[in-house]
């Protein structure tokens, strides 16, 4: 492996760069890498922590590390607290970082990093898990820190937060996830902790119930550090706790969901700058500033369901409180403009407090002379072009980094020199919504993608880009192009839109297109109806007394003896879902069925151990063991059924007389319903003939003595027939019970028998459709 240059490595350091993103000469960098490998069988805690030797442990190569060297900790799981004993410079930091590609952890009740009375150190990707005994990270009387990445995780309730920095200077915390069950803190930066930004942190205390932690998600008591970009969630204090000693702090445009305490404490902290943060479901109030507090601002945020202690974690003792609460001597100090906030389904008049009188936005623009330009309402609609961009704290990008974006549809009604900025911690950027439906025709190998759906952005959209996933890319101002493949397969196809703006979105989804070897309906012997389903997602039914478009079904080679049913009606294939649904557009293990033929010519459809069932008026079912009525059905090609039969002996065509209640007989001159059948497919060349006029199987009845009947609820022997094709485009109907050609006898006077052992005029047909 080539190893980067000492500036190459610093510059990895800094910004969380791979190590195999630089091709700088091996030389060059030999002695700037110290290896921990802990699973290879060449480690030794003293050797000279090459890759060919690289250490066993961590503590060792932490020990040897000096300015600019870094210590390179791959695969493994670590029981240590790691102190870094030295410092390096802004030039040239120690860094500390988890191999690329690793999983490597520090774990145990002891785990940790610890960095006391050093500086300019890269800690990157590190990740500690399961510490009990004191802070996963531990930060003191240190400066030029930059914690880049990684996980520092707590494993059970304790008294000590995860993360914790004591006097440190200078120093950021950047894409760091805080974790643990019940934290007494999550992130805390002391009273002598200055000069520090957390940007797009992760912090979060897992845990069912307000009492089972007591902390808060981040503690600011320092002065002048920034809380940015992040997320926090859980813990019974705050989400974010700033105390009286925690001056021109910058609070913005943090994610803060979910807790048993408040969303944003200000408590006694002068000159705070609350900005655009959003901040829902507290059971406390979602923004509080009280105590002694000066020139706090709290603008430009989205609060929605805060200050209601009905749910869960909430402790119900707790009086209801409110969206944004200003106590004590802080109130006239505060300024309170451009939010947005939402109180649930509790009454709009309890949205605000001045010191403690709960009131909506009316009575606190009355009260307190601030609030005008606040709302009522989170939705984009609401939140859309509004801000104050002048606001203190107030960031250029998003929580996500997107820049800020106009709707040019929305009158711009924000101050400052960005009128168009949004509110709360995301940007509406306007961009579009790639949305399509692929239709697939397996007899042509070809799927047609239409992304009519497709909604645009700020400006309409102008391309788009169908990509059909086997190297054929269509560009074009239409929403809607066809592809036919040239191989079976499943291919990932995608719609790309895009406007004049060159804002776009992407969709895909996978589609198999498969062997198509027949197209079926599939008749349930158990209550002799047809199984169907219009809508994609809704559950396959055996309820339709004809196969109509419903019903019909692509039989597909799926592989390895198996078969998918691809519905015509939905698009989709049937998959197994614990009933039968037409959900997907791809094959997966559950769309595809063993095809079972039983004795009795019905088939089956078994997937794994188990069989389709139709349990009546539901949606089939996957839950039967063995074969039984409910799980055969007979297997109808969609060109045998809804077919007439006109007799060659007299050209009038066979009714199932009297509503199947007569014997079937030539001798009518139009076709209606007891005129039609359905040919069903019973294997081995035989077929039954299902009367429309009743919903039974034709039987040549008696042993093919007596005229032919509609009155069966199967087919049995008498039920069997085989169709003959004439060379003169006519069939003949061979009855298996006797050997014997159905005849219109008397030239179609009488009814239909099996009887005669040659083909005549009198026994021939003529299929119609």
């Amino acid at each position: 492996m080539r190893n980067p240059s000492l500036a190459g490595l610093t510059a990895l350091a800094l910004t969380g760069g791979s190590l195999l993103s630089f091709a700088n000469p091996a030389q060059a960098a030999e002695a700037t890498i110290l290896y921990v490998r802990q699973a290879s069988t060449a480690c030794s805690d003293t050797g000279a922590g090459t890759l060919a030797q690289p250490y066993c442990s961590i503590a060792p190569a932490v020990a040897r590390v000096t300015a600019g060297q870094t210590v390179d900790v791959g695969q493994g799981t670590y029981a240590e607290r790691v102190t870094i004993p030295s410092s390096g410079t802004p030039d040239q930091p120690v860094t500390i970082l988890n191999s690329a590609g690793s999983n490597a952890t520090v774990s145990g009740p002891n785990a940790g990093v610890v960095v006391a009375g050093k500086h300019d150190i890269v800690l990157q990707n590190l990740h500690v898990t399961k510490a009990v005994d004191a802070p996963a990270l531990d930060l003191r009387d240190a400066s030029g820190i930059t914690v880049q990445g990684g996980t520092y995780a707590m494993a059970t309730t304790g008294s000590t937060p995860a993360v914790r920095l004591g006097g440190v200077t200078r120093s950021a915390m950047k894409q760091v996830n805080v974790r643990g069950n019940g934290l007494a803190g999550g992130l805390t930066l002391d009273a002598a902790t200055t000069g520090v930004e957390v940007r797009s942190a992760s912090v979060a205390s897992i845990t069912s119930a307000s009492t089972a932690d007591n902390g808060a998600g981040i503690q600011v008591d320092g002065p002048d550090n920034s809380i940015l970009n992040s997320t926090v969630a859980g813990f019974a204090a705050a989400g974010i706790a700033l105390g009286p000693t925690a001056a021109d702090t910058r609070v913005v445009n943090n994610q803060l969901a979910g807790g048993g305490g408040f969303g944003i404490l200000n408590h006694g902290a002068t000159s705070t700058a609350i900005t655009n943060n959003t901040i829902q479901s507290h059971c406390l109030d979602g923004i509080r500033v009280d105590g002694a507090s000066t020139g706090v601002s709290v603008q430009n945020n989205v609060l929605s369901g805060n200050g209601q202690n009905d749910a869960p974690i909430c402790d119900p003792s707790d009086a209801p409180t409110v969206e944004i609460g200003l106590y004590d001597d802080a109130g006239p100090q505060t300024v309170v403009d451009y939010n947005n906030t939402s109180h649930g389904f509790m009454p709009s008049g309890t949205i605000y407090s001045w010191n403690g009188t709960r009131m909506g936005l009316a009575a606190f623009r009355s009260a307190s002379g601030q609030a005008a330009h606040d709302k009522e309402g989170t939705t984009i609609k609401d939140r859309e072009d509004s801000a104050n961009s002048a606001a203190p704290g107030y960031q250029t990008t998003d929580r996500t980094g997107a820049a800020r974006a106009d709707n040019p549809a929305v009158p711009n009604t924000g101050a400052g020199p960005v009128t168009y900025a949004d509110r709360g911690t995301t940007e509406a950027l306007g961009n579009p919504v790639a949305t399509f439906a692929p239709t697939l025709d397996l007899g042509a190998s070809s799927v047609t993608l239409d992304a009519s759906a497709s909604t645009p952005g700020y400006v309409p959209i102008t391309s788009y880009v169908f990509d059909f996933g086997d190297g054929t890319v269509v560009t074009q101002g239409t929403p809607v192009a066809s592809h036919t493949y040239a191989a079976t397969g499943t291919y990932q196809v995608s719609v790309t839109v895009s406007g004049s703006d060159d804002r776009a979105a992407t969709s895909a989804q996978n589609v198999s297109v498969l062997r198509r070897t027949g197209t079926i309906g599939l008749l349930s012997l158990y209550n002799l109806r047809y199984a169907a389903s219009s809508v994609a997602g809704q559950g396959v039914v055996a309820d339709q007394l004809a196969l109509g478009a419903a019903g019909q079904l692509d039989l597909a080679d799926a592989g390895n003896g198996q078969v998918a049913l691809f519905s015509r009606a939905t698009h989709r294939y049937l998959g197994n879902g614990g009933s039968i649904l037409p959900l997907r557009t791809d094959v997966t293990a559950n769309e595809k069925f063993d095809l079972v033929r039983n004795s009795d010519g019905t088939v089956s459809l078994r997937v794994g151990d188990t069989y389709v069932g139709n349990p009546g008026t539901a949606a089939l079912t996957v839950n039967a063991t063995t074969i039984g009525t409910r799980e055969k059905f007979y297997r109808v090609n969609v060109a045998d059924a809804d077919r007439s039969l006109k007799a060659g002996a007299n050209g009038k065509y066979v009714t199932a007389e009297n509503a199947g209640a007569n014997p079937l007989i030539a001798n009518r001159t139009t076709v209606g319903p007891w005129e039609r059948f359905d040919l069903v497919d019973l294997g081995n060349g035989q077929l039954g003939v299902f009367a429309h006029a009743n919903n039974r199987f034709v039987c040549a009845d008696n042993g093919g003595v007596n005229p032919l009947i509609a009155n069966r609820l199967s087919a049995g022997a008498w039920e069997k027939f085989t169709l003959v094709r004439n060379t003169d485009g006519t069939v003949s109907l061979k009855a298996t019970v006797n050997s014997r050609y159905v005849t219109a006898d008397s030239g179609g006077a009488k009814p239909l028998i099996a009887n005669r052992t040659a083909i005549g005029p009198w026994e021939k047909f003529t299929l119609g459709g």
